[in-house]
């Protein structure tokens, strides 16, 4: 039987993240200030409040946003809609990462002598 080898690559940024203001992103998301402040009080979108400098949107809350955008105004879905969709699709992502988690799992105990130093493939 032919053996199997696995590869892992770990992407990850060295850049630190990025925080944008209210109008940056109301500029990069294609949203107006208020809209972002409602999505916000909604619970969509996080933000961080940076003493005296207002509310700051990371990268996440961007792409965010731009989903809710296209969400509404390209497809015609209301905000309790994009509400469920975002909610489904973060289960979606907790599932796939589980479901990673437990293949890795699967593999190990599997085939012992090829797990690494720290348990991993």
């Amino acid at each position: 039987m032919a053996e199997t080898h696995y590869t892992r690559i770990i992407i990850s940024s060295s850049r630190p993240t990025a925080y944008y203001t209210e109008q940056e992103t109301a500029q990069y998301s294609h949203l107006d200030v208020t809209t972002i402040r409602q999505l916000q009080a909604e619970g969509l979108v996080q933000g961080v409040e940076i003493a005296g400098e207002g509310t700051r949107y990371s990268e996440q809350d961007l792409a965010i946003l731009r989903r809710i955008r296209r969400l509404q105004e390209d497809l015609g879905i209301n905000l309790e809609g994009v509400e469920v969709i975002l909610r489904l699709l973060t289960d979606l992502q907790a599932l796939q990462e589980e479901l990673i988690r437990h293949r890795r799992y699967q593999y190990v105990f599997a085939n012992p002598n090829t797990a690494s130093a720290d348990g991993k493939p």
